[in-house]
């Protein structure tokens, strides 16, 4: 009898340590511990090593329809030019402000980790540009997704 049981306490054992393992994968910030690895990485990258002037060419994703790319100009760490790629009309300030620099897009993607969004998927350049995002805030929602894509980047010389 005494074999029988012995079985039956490490079952027990193995089935309460599972929760514990598994969430040992989760961060604090919320999202796969990878992906938030990856994210920070990337940040460090760019805070380190990132130029303060530079343009890049980026577009939205969401169901806001069509929007066009954005050619964004940074100077010394501000915005001096943000225009439709298309006819070269200004952009207005608080349209996509998420994607208005680089850092202002690993600012979004901090706080989707942080606010623990269903899913959050980027790839990011060696600089630690983060080239395509997409994050979904809560997957029963309707067309509260977001992402973007960096067509491209350009370091002023």
């Amino acid at each position: 009898m005494r074999l029988r049981i012995l079985p039956l306490r490490l079952a027990a054992a193995a089935a309460l340590a599972l929760p514990l393992a598994v969430s040992a994968c989760q961060s604090p910030f919320g999202g796969d511990s990878g992906d938030v690895r990856e994210f920070l990485d990337a940040r460090k990258q760019w805070n380190e090593h990132g130029p303060r002037s530079y343009t890049f060419v980026a577009g939205a994703s969401c169901f806001c329809g069509y929007l066009g790319d954005i050619r964004t100009t940074v100077v010394n760490g501000v915005v001096t030019e943000r225009v439709y790629v298309e006819d070269g009309s200004p952009v207005p300030a608080d349209r996509f402000a998420g994607i208005a620099t680089i850092d202002a897009m690993l600012e979004t993607l901090d706080k989707a980790f942080r606010e623990d969004a269903d899913d959050v998927q980027a790839t990011y350049d060696a600089r630690g540009v983060p080239t395509q995002v997409f994050i979904d805030y809560k997957y029963n929602w309707a067309d509260e997704e977001f992402g973007w894509f960096v067509r491209s980047f350009t370091p002023a010389p």
